[in-house]
């Protein structure tokens, strides 16, 4: 049975896309979920949405707009306007329904962002400001912009109920890739990602400290450090992971991040390579112990962006995000847990993605499309007509317009 999907229309029509990639492997045992990336390259940058079989059932240029365009803990899409800097939430009929800023004169940062399923907000920036550096290193400049962070946590109503400064716990020369630190610009944190742990207390992915921080949700203590130089964890069976993205806790103490691998080649003797890797943490012997990786057979190498996502069936979701320096665009696999590839996609030359996320999340369809209710509103339709003012019957395929009994009006299209 062919599914039907259904979407809002921003703009007079939805536009799709021209195929920027190549399907290379596909299998039917990968998990059955619709992907969501936006590819940035020359003249593209498009939100996507393809289902399991790599049909587009949503494409659209949303110029500055989508930054880590996902499915949030809320059951909601979200995504990032580099214009307003703020982050945006919409329901299953692509409506906005919420946005989100940074308290206290904060900037939002669009790496990432967390709505949880209680209605709150996990938002971050960045904080620039002048620092002293001359009081920290002999010949350090006076007048250095160091880079920190700001971590918030807002309720349902935008109130904000957490702040954490990484100032109060961080130390410009915990990053001893800007030693000896005299430089003028000092970004020594650049935080990428956040989750929740298995006790609801915040995780962060620092890239430039090559560190994973735990960090208590109500103190703002720092419970502990993982990787880098003040790690309080050694490595039992591996080398250290070096400029990560995206972390993910799987609960029990275990954890799945991509590790970009800027400075494998340190520990391996090989040229730098990228993996996605799964440790499991004992807090009591302080000991990182990996449990499994995946190291592409192309020895794959991306130096920025990227991700890694468990899926619910236990495979797992890999973004290769950028493959520029090896004359590639992006590559995003999925293997089980043998590692054998159930799908691989490969992207135009040019075309990068920072992350790429599945889900079992689809719009609403044409069985229940024409009594939607949520508990955000009630309304009943009186009229389909399209876009010339004429009353429809059928609606696959074409544009349409939804009348409704408290005088709004929806423009959607059923894509069949």
């Amino acid at each position: 049975m062919n599914q039907i999907l259904s979407f809002i229309l921003f703009f007079p029509f939805v536009v799709f896309g021209q195929n920027l990639f190549n399907v290379n492997i596909d299998s039917n045992e990968k998990f059955d979920g619709n992907l969501f990336y936006r590819v940035t390259g020359p003249g593209v940058k498009t939100v996507s949405i393809l289902d399991n079989n790599f049909n587009s059932v949503f494409t659209e240029n949303w110029g500055p707009k989508g930054g880590d365009f996902k499915i949030n803990y809320n059951n909601k899409l979200s995504y990032f306007d580099r214009t307003s800097k703020g982050w945006f939430i919409m329901d299953s009929l692509m409506n906005e329904i919420d946005s989100v800023y940074c308290k206290n004169g904060y900037i939002a940062d669009n790496h990432d962002f967390l709505a949880l399923e209680n209605g709150n907000y996990v938002i971050f920036a960045y904080d620039q400001q002048i620092y002293a550096m001359d009081t920290v290193i002999p010949g350090g400049d006076p007048n250095a912009m160091v880079e920190g962070l700001i971590l918030q946590e807002l309720d349902s109503n935008h109130n904000l109920i957490f702040e954490w400064k990484s100032w109060d716990h961080f130390h410009v020369t915990d990053n001893v890739y800007l030693a000896p630190w005299t430089g003028s610009s000092l970004a020594f944190i650049h935080t990428n990602a956040i989750d929740l742990d298995f006790d609801n207390h915040f995780l962060i992915s620092s890239r430039n400290l090559d560190e994973i921080t735990k960090i208590h949700r109500t103190s703002g203590e720092i419970i502990w450090r993982w990787g880098g130089s003040k790690s309080d964890f050694t490595f039992t069976n591996d080398y250290p992971f070096t400029h990560q993205h995206s972390i993910q806790s799987l609960g029990n103490n275990r954890y799945l991040l991509f590790d970009n691998g800027n400075h494998s080649s340190q520990f391996t003797g090989k040229s730098n390579f990228s993996r996605a890797v799964e440790y499991e943490l004992d807090t009591v012997l302080m000991t990182a112990n990996k449990v499994w990786e995946f190291v592409h057979p192309d020895s794959l190498y991306t130096p920025t962006i990227s991700s890694v996502q468990r899926l619910p069936n236990g495979n797992t979701l890999i973004d290769f995000g950028n493959l520029q320096s090896m004359g590639r665009g992006s590559l995003v696999v999925e293997v089980n847990s043998n590692n054998q590839i159930l799908f691989e996609i490969e992207f135009n030359n040019g075309c990068n993605l920072y992350r790429a996320k599945k889900f079992n999340w689809s719009f609403f369809t044409p069985s229940n499309i024409d009594n939607y209710n949520t508990s955000d509103f009630s309304k009943n339709i009186i009229s389909t007509i399209d876009l010339h003012g004429r009353k429809i019957q059928s609606n696959i395929n074409i544009p349409f317009i939804k009348i409704f009994d408290d005088g709004t009006v929806e423009k959607r299209i059923v894509i069949d």
